[in-house]
């Protein structure tokens, strides 16, 4: 911009960057739309619920998967159009990894989010793999008997 210019505006004219309101200024705001609760978890919920639908352009929100946990809580909060095996290819971890991140976060919240499974189907599929798990260890051995009496008679010389 032209020194002139910048010198002909008027002193009490904010900068545009202060016109926008602080993240501060927005949790403010939804503190006192929200119905707060005795669980500050589902108070943090509520604000990100609140700010995600008040204001989806402001910066802080357009930048809310930024990490792991962020894309996590976006996922969880069923706001992220990302799948969970995107979010896993770019933080180079394992779709699994995310699906058990994301279920931890939403069993500590208490909700359900829409790539979860049932409560019941998430038992009958930790029935079934304990299930495979403990017979595959009776089928097959941790290691072989033969082999290790053998290795333990050379080293007796």
């Amino acid at each position: 911009m032209d020194q002139e210019l910048i010198d002909r505006l008027p002193s009490n004219d904010l900068h545009p960057a202060s016109r926008i309101d602080s993240l501060t200024d927005l949790v403010r705001e939804a503190y006192t739309v929200i119905t707060v609760t005795t669980c500050p978890i589902k108070n943090t919920v509520f604000c990100f619920e609140y700010l995600a639908a008040k204001v989806p352009d402001h910066p802080v929100m357009q930048n809310m998967t930024d990490t792991l946990d962020q894309a996590v809580l976006s996922i969880v909060l069923n706001r992220s159009t990302e799948s969970m095996t995107s979010v896993a290819k770019r933080f180079n971890i394992t779709k699994q990894a995310v699906s058990k991140k994301a279920l931890d976060v939403a069993d500590r919240l208490g909700i359900r989010f829409r790539a979860a499974k049932s409560e019941k189907a998430r038992k009958s599929y930790e029935q079934r793999a304990r299930a495979h798990h403990d017979k595959r260890r009776r089928e097959i051995p941790k290691f072989n008997l033969t082999a290790l009496t053998k290795g333990i008679k050379k080293c007796k010389h």
